[in-house]
This record gives structure tokens, sequence and C-alpha cells, in this order.
């Protein structure tokens, strides 16, 4: 008996983009070998064969989805680069809620509590080190507002989480906006004050 084995016809690719789908529809625990050879149409195989661990595709469905993070940074809100980059993050919470507690609650990554330096370093990887976002951080870093950019960036996020949590779920652009416009007037008024380091 001849048994003739088929090649298969998915592609990393196809299993990645599989995997991002159930993730944006049902979450990181959702994404099984099971949900994806369903969502593709195969048996569980060809993930086997294709996918080496659970290490790896969780490595690139994370590129992908921070690609998807930073399309949302990157959209023309303001004329205030970093305004816009700390709107895109609070939109992405809330329009791409999944997603956001896949980056940052179900498989976070380790930032430094000392300093701002974990954030450069994500601009950096995110934006890269010869792009407007990373110059206007550049620029605020050099004024030797580095506690501005720190606690801004912790105010966005807590705001973001509060977005991806359902207590701010339909709030409005416009009150984005307004939120991270005044918060970042009030930490700009707190990092010039003379006492701010003692504080």
């Amino acid at each position: 008996m001849i048994i003739i084995v088929q090649p298969s016809v998915y592609s990393y690719e196809n299993i990645i983009e599989a995997a991002l789908e159930i993730l944006r529809e049902d979450g990181w625990r959702a994404v099984t070998t099971r949900a994806i050879a369903k969502k593709i149409g195969s048996s569980t195989m060809p993930i086997y064969s294709r996918v080496k661990s659970v290490d790896d595709l969780d490595k690139d469905v994370r590129i992908k989805v921070r690609e998807i993070l930073k399309e949302f940074q990157r959209r023309p809100v303001t004329s205030d680069t970093l305004l816009n980059v700390a709107f895109g993050y609070v939109a992405f919470a809330r329009d791409e809620t999944n997603l956001f507690r896949y980056l940052y609650l179900e498989r976070p990554e380790k930032l430094s509590s000392e300093d701002s330096s974990g954030m450069s370093e994500t601009f950096v990887s995110d934006f890269g080190d010869d792009s407007e976002e990373q110059k206007a951080l550049e620029n605020l870093q050099r004024t030797g507002h580095d506690e501005l950019v720190q606690y801004t960036w912790i105010f966005v996020h807590g705001l973001a989480m509060l977005v991806s949590s359902g207590t701010y779920a339909a709030i409005s652009n416009e009150a984005i906006l307004r939120f991270l416009t005044n918060a970042g007037e009030a930490f700009h008024l707190w990092s010039t004050r003379g006492d701010a380091k003692d504080s």
C-alpha cells in the first residue's frame, strides 16, 4: 500500500495571520494549535511542522501586534508628534482591546521602573532612531525632562488600561485628547518646579 503525503499548502505567514485573527477576536488564551488549524482549514499537523515553539509564535505575533500599534501612533491626529503617539496608544487600547491586553496584561515585557530608558529603547525599536517620533522624544529629554517623559507615559498607560478594561470603553477621540493635553500640561508644570525632584 502506497501512502501519499500531501504537501502543506499553509505557509508560516498563514499561521501567524490566523493566530493574529484569533487573538483579535478572543485573546491570547484562545490561540492554540487546534484553533489555528480550524481557522486555516487544516489539521494540526501543518501547524506543528511549521511552528517550532509557542515562544516563537508569541515573538512573531508580537511583531505583528506592535506594527498595528505603531500604525495607530503614526496617525496625524494633531500637529504634535508625541501627542499623536500617546493618542494612538490609548485609541489602540480602545479599538483593539484584545491586542492591547495581549501586549500589556497577558504577555507583558518587563520595563525598568527606575528610569525612562526602557521607553526610549521601545521607541527606537518601534519607530527607528531617525524617526520623527524618536527625534521629538530626544528633544524633550535633552531639556532635562526625563521625569516628564516617565510620568506622562505612566499616565498614558493608566488611561489606556482604564479604556481596555471597559471603564472608559466608549471614550471619544476628543475626550482622549482632552485627558492627554490636560495631563501633559500638568506634568510640564510639575517638572518645571524647582522642588519637583524632591517630591
